[in-house]
């Protein structure tokens, strides 16, 4: 279920090439090149649990793509699924948020779901940071500058 409904493969898989296309597009016009892709919100989690979610990412980003890394919550069922697609990927880990018992991301819907503190933030880095390539925190959450400058990778 995506979204609050039951998710059409087909639909991700198009929709999430179409999407890539366009920035790889924007990207040239600019004189860049894309180089990642990260699954945002409720797809990203969605694919972090549901394999067929996850393969229905990948194959969108090969059809216009086959050398971008691709992102995922480390330790996740989306981590093996992209590299059995054939990509390197990048295994993620986030420094704002809290994890189920699963290992997946609580909902940012559910109170508590947001970590404020950095300290507690740090030592979460320190416990994930053997099965992570890169590190998330939320910009639009209050205090991100705060918790960026408190969680340098440097002092972790």
């Amino acid at each position: 279920m995506l979204f609050g409904v039951t998710y059409d493969a087909v639909a991700i898989r198009e929709l999430v090439g179409e999407q890539v296309g366009f920035a790889q597009e924007a990207a040239r016009e600019e004189g860049c090149e894309l180089y990642h892709v990260k699954p945002h919100g409720a797809l990203y989690n969605e694919a972090a649990a549901n394999g067929e979610v996850a393969e229905a990412i990948a194959a969108g980003v090969k059809q216009v793509a086959q050398d971008l890394f691709l992102m995922g919550l480390a330790k996740s069922v989306m981590v093996g699924v992209f590299r059995r697609a054939g990509f390197v990927v990048l295994r993620e880990a986030f420094a704002d948020r809290r994890y189920t018992a699963e290992g997946l991301l609580v909902p940012r819907s559910e109170t508590g779901a947001m970590i404020e503190d950095v300290e507690e933030a740090r030592a979460q880095l320190v416990r994930l940071g053997r099965f992570s390539d890169t590190v998330c925190v939320h910009s639009d959450s209050p205090g991100a500058l705060n918790m960026l400058r408190g969680i340098r990778l440097n002092a972790v």
